[in-house]
This record gives C-alpha cells, sequence and structure tokens, in this order.
C-alpha cells in the first residue's frame, strides 16, 4: 500500500465561473506513493492528486477519476470538475508533468515513460484510492489513449468511461498528416538542441499562441485569455527534456482504437465538431468498434473541449452517468449530435 502527504498546488491567476454556472470547488491536494509491476521491473513514483469533495447529498455521490491530456495537468480538468459539483473527483498530474516525478524503477533507475507506463500507474493508483466498481473513469486527449490502454492491460471493473476529445485514428494519416508532420518537426528539432534552447523552444510562447489558434475555435476574448494563461502558466511544468519527448511519442503512436474491442463498458465519445486531431469518418469508426458506444458531437468546438464547451462536456457526462449501470445494456451506436446546450 502507498502513503499519502499534503501539498500545496499552484493557484491559477483568475478562475472564471461564467461558462461553468457553477462556483468554483476547492480541492484537497496530497501525494500518493504507488507501486506496479510491468515487464518484470518494480516501478514507482509519488503521484500529485487533486480531490474535489462533492456538494452535500443524503446518497453517496458517484466518483469520477480524471486523467488529462498531453503536456497538461490537474489544472486543466478545473472547469468540469466545477461544472459537475455532485460528483466526487479525483484529479492527478501524470508522470513527468505538474507535481508528479517521473515514474523510476525499485533501484531508483529511469525507466521510458511509454503508455504502458501511464496504464499501469492509473491502475495502481486507483487501487490505493479504492476507485473501480460503481466508478467512472475519465480521459481528455492523451489521457483517452492512456485510460484505454489501462483498462485493456489491467481487469478493474470501472462502470463507464468518458473519453473527451478521444483520439480516434493516426495523426500521420489524411488531412490530419499536414498538421502532424509539424509538430513531428517541431518535436524533433527540440530533440536535436542543446537542452536550453529546447526548454526555450519548448516553453516558447509563440509556440503555444499557434497550438492555440489551431487547437480551438469560436473563442470569445475572456475565454481565450483564460485559456492563454493556463498555457503559459502550466504547458511548461513538464519535469525534463526528455520525459516530455518519451510522453509525446506515447501520444502520438497510439490511439484508442487501438484498445477498442478490449472495452467492453459503457462508454461515452465527446468530440468536438470542429476537433482538428480527429475526423468525422474517424470519429464513426471508433464509436463502431466500440462494443457499447454513444458519440456526442459538441457544435461550435475544437480539440480544447475542456476549455471550450465545460458546461456542455459536463451536461453531457451527466446525462450519461443517469443512464442505465454499466454492462447492463448497450448504449446504441448512432451518434447523438449535442448543440450549443448540450
Amino acid at each position: 500500500m502507498g502513503k499519502t502527504q499534503s501539498t500545496t498546488p499552484p493557484q491559477p491567476r483568475f478562475l472564471p465561473t461564467s461558462w461553468v454556472g457553477y462556483p468554483r470547488r476547492q480541492a484537497e491536494p496530497q501525494m500518493v506513493t504507488v507501486r506496479f509491476p510491468l515487464g518484470g521491473t518494480r516501478l514507482s513514483t509519488e503521484v500529485a492528486v487533486w480531490k474535489y469533495a462533492a456538494a452535500a447529498s443524503s446518497s453517496p455521490p458517484p466518483r469520477l477519476l480524471m486523467i488529462h491530456g498531453f503536456r497538461g495537468d490537474h489544472h486543466g480538468m478545473q472547469l468540469i470538475a466545477d461544472a459537475l459539483p455532485e460528483f466526487e473527483v479525483w484529479v492527478p498530474d501524470l508522470p513527468g508533468f505538474g507535481a508528479t516525478a517521473p515514474v523510476r524503477s525499485s533501484s531508483g533507475e529511469r525507466v521510458q515513460q511509454r503508455v504502458e507506463v501511464y496504464a499501469g500507474l492509473v491502475e495502481a493508483l486507483a487501487a490505493e484510492l479504492r476507485l473501480g466498481r460503481g466508478d467512472t473513469l475519465l480521459g481528455h486527449s492523451f489521457g483517452t489513449i492512456v485510460c484505454a490502454a489501462h483498462l485493456a492491460a489491467h481487469q478493474r471493473e470501472w462502470d463507464r468511461l468518458v473519453l473527451s476529445a478521444p483520439i480516434s485514428q493516426s495523426i500521420f494519416r489524411g488531412r490530419l498528416l499536414p498538421g502532424a508532420a509539424a509538430v513531428e518537426a517541431y518535436y524533433r528539432l527540440c530533440q536535436a538542441l542543446p537542452e536550453p534552447a529546447a526548454d526555450a523552444v519548448l516553453r516558447s510562447a509563440a509556440v503555444l499562441e499557434v497550438m492555440n489558434l489551431t487547437l480551438s475555435v469560436g473563442w470569445d476574448p475572456e475565454l481565450s485569455a483564460f485559456a492563454k494563461d493556463q498555457h503559459r502558466q502550466f504547458f511548461g511544468s513538464y519535469s525534463d527534456r526528455r520525459t516530455l519527448l518519451e510522453s509525446y511519442h506515447a501520444s502520438s503512436r497510439h490511439t484508442v482504437a487501438d484498445y477498442a474491442q478490449q472495452l467492453r463498458l459503457p462508454t461515452l465519445l465527446a468530440a468536438g465538431a470542429k476537433d482538428n486531431l480527429s475526423t468525422p469518418a474517424g470519429l464513426r469508426a471508433l464509436r463502431d468498434a466500440l462494443p457499447e458506444a454513444r458519440l456526442e458531437v459538441i457544435r461550435g468546438c475544437g480539440h480544447l473541449i475542456h476549455y471550450e464547451k465545460p458546461a456542455q462536456l459536463a451536461r453531457a457526462i451527466r446525462r450519461f452517468c443517469a443512464g442505465p449501470a454499466g454492462g447492463e445494456t448497450p448504449l446504441g451506436s448512432r451518434p447523438a449530435c449535442a448543440g450549443q446546450h448540450a
């Protein structure tokens, strides 16, 4: 078993509520020691986790574990946690990001931060937090791959799975290829540069601005300013260049579709209609490949659904979790299209 201790998280510079409809929730931070085996090696790290207590209720609240995306940390999930006040929510920082150190072997040696490592960490963390049966697992972007890999490799009986902005297909094919090739060249350059120069490029404000323009659509000025401020503060919080590049490789070489046939639980695919990291055909193919899946497409939204449409995403999650218990009935294969007031 692991141990827990307190930690103090950094605070965003300003916190919106108008996009959510609920007050900001305060989280209880803690550090959780996790240890798990992988390929004959014992791995471990100290995971920074933020717990959001549910609003007062006469019945046990639904529980939700959220896994953030590439280069993010727990801050990116704040608006979704705010929009689901009746849920008890846990949000960890993945290894090498935010306040969580990269995973190492029991002897202290560094290990490659692969998808299998992240998947094993989710299993060990869920065990420490006593989450699984009756609970919901949520992943955003790269977190959707991590969650899918976790479910494929482990037997934890989650009740439901929510995939926000799911990575449904390879970015190195079709209309996604030009953008993927540019990002690949960017990270290869950062691998070749001396580390100080690479860190300057990786944390460049200009690069973050390009990312914002590429992945988002239809932002109002206030929301755009908030998201940019979040990225300025937290997208440079990776532990070291090597860990970041390994995480990029893991995020770009795998998709949820790689694990689809093994995801035998009710699954919600929540996608932005204008997501530049997916296509309608790719999302439909992923929906059809999953044994029990529902697809909800949110209009006027890009890949950063957790910033652009947090209230709509939360409502889709709430509807999904209020449905039949996991494993009872398929959710159907036809996509539901959620609009401005999904």
